[in-house]
């Protein structure tokens, strides 16, 4: 009986566990409830993230306390984890527009919006005419 009992809280911690993991490409990326990760094309190298960094960090949402400014990257597995201010309101198509006009692209958008599940965001559509009139300004609307 008490077997039994310790088995089933071993399957359900590690469907919990599994739940709340991704791969994207070959690492195991861990969400939080409070993270949202971007598969993001064209990553190469450290001014890479630098500059994705420095673009996604100036967004209102983003809790700077973490990792660096708020925004984790790896180069390597091509994604972007930002970390999200408790009780804030995330605007997707903003950091989509961030990482556009840094010189990406969007592949995949992972959030685990209840802490227990990781859900596959759908990726809205972004007015690229509007990045592209900004580059063209100069960085000016």
């Amino acid at each position: 009986m008490l077997k039994e009992k310790i088995f089933v809280l071993l399957i359900y911690l590690i469907s919990v566990i599994s739940s709340q993991t991704i791969e994207i490409e070959k690492a195991k990326v861990s969400i939080k409830q409070d993270e949202i990760v971007f598969k993001v094309k064209g990553l190469v190298c450290s001014f890479c993230a630098q500059g994705l960094q420095k673009s996604l960090s100036k967004l209102a949402f983003i809790d700077k306390k973490m990792y660096q400014k708020g925004i984790y990257v790896d180069i390597e597995n091509q994604y972007t984890l930002v970390a999200i201010k408790q009780g804030s309101n995330v605007v997707l198509d903003d950091a989509i527009s961030a990482i556009i006009d840094a010189g990406y692209e969007v592949d995949d958008i992972y959030h685990n919006p209840n802490g227990s599940k990781i859900e596959l965001f759908p990726i809205p559509p972004v007015d690229k005419t509007k990045s592209q009139k900004k580059q063209k300004n100069g960085g000016k609307k």
